[in-house]
């Protein structure tokens, strides 16, 4: 088994091993991470950035984003579903279905919001605090509308359903006062990127540790080139590279190859 770039202490001894043939194939973010092993912290941080782009979205991330979509706005559908429920015996038990998956996954989703929020990770944003408010109302109307059916005609899933719909309405109302409260002790609306935090605490780096990180760093990429590792225009992109944008910098050589054949 070939070792990790986990198990390598510097850049230098990263290169050393993918010339040696110890690592199985070259890998900027592997490299950059390596660099940065005398600072444990932040060699987890550069794997965490350098994964950004390692990483490509699959039709099941872009499944489950518009999974969350669906979600979300879903209780916006509600009082119409509820009327036309109500209305229609024949569909009704169809759509009392759906109107209960909907109460279901929507109350799920701001409880999970909820734990998130207070563990100090992400708040709604402004536009999503509104949209709360508004499932909160349309949510209102549906429980009104079941009331007045059970009521008329007394029916036990009816007031089940209605009982639902006061749930979503209260869980959209404790969203709202959650992510207001949040805001107030300055949790931000979404988390920093990899990348940002990466940058921001390469910053914080004392001039010591700068300077060896880099000199190492210089080391690798030298006997990288070398052994033919990596190309010319490639090893003067990286030298050119402020410490910590290595990987960003090769990756928008490596996507323009009007910039590579230079």
């Amino acid at each position: 088994m070939s070792p990790t770039s986990g198990s390598f202490s510097s850049a230098a001894a990263y290169a050393e091993g993918v010339v040696d043939g110890a690592v199985s194939s070259f890998r900027w973010s592997d490299l950059e991470s390596s660099a940065f092993g005398r600072v444990p912290e932040l060699r987890e941080a550069a794997v965490a950035a350098g994964a950004d782009l390692d990483r490509t979205r699959t039709g099941w991330d872009h499944a489950l984003d518009a999974g969350w979509l669906v979600a979300l706005f879903a209780p916006l559908a509600l009082p119409v579903l509820t009327i036309f429920a109500v209305r229609d015996g024949d569909a009704a038990v169809a759509l009392y279905g759906v109107i209960g998956l909907i109460s279901a996954v929507h109350i799920v989703l701001r409880v999970r919001e909820w734990r998130q929020t207070r563990a100090g990770r992400t708040r709604a944003t402004a536009q999503e605090v509104v949209l709360a408010l508004f499932e909160a109302v349309f949510a209102a109307v549906s429980a009104g509308v079941l009331a007045v059916a059970a009521s008329v005609e007394p029916s036990l899933g009816r007031w089940s359903l209605c009982a639902g719909q006061v749930a979503v309405a209260v869980v959209c109302v404790v969203s709202v006062r959650v992510a207001r409260q949040a805001a107030s002790r300055g949790v931000p609306t979404a988390v920093r990127p990899a990348y940002e935090e990466f940058i921001a605490r390469v910053a914080e780096l004392d001039d010591d540790d700068r300077v060896a990180i880099q000199a190492d760093l210089n080391c690798a990429l030298d006997r990288l080139s070398d052994a033919g590792v990596i190309s010319p225009a490639q090893l003067a992109e990286a030298h050119r590279a402020p410490l910590g944008s290595l990987v960003r910098r090769l990756w928008v050589l490596q996507q323009s190859p009007a910039r590579q054949a230079r």
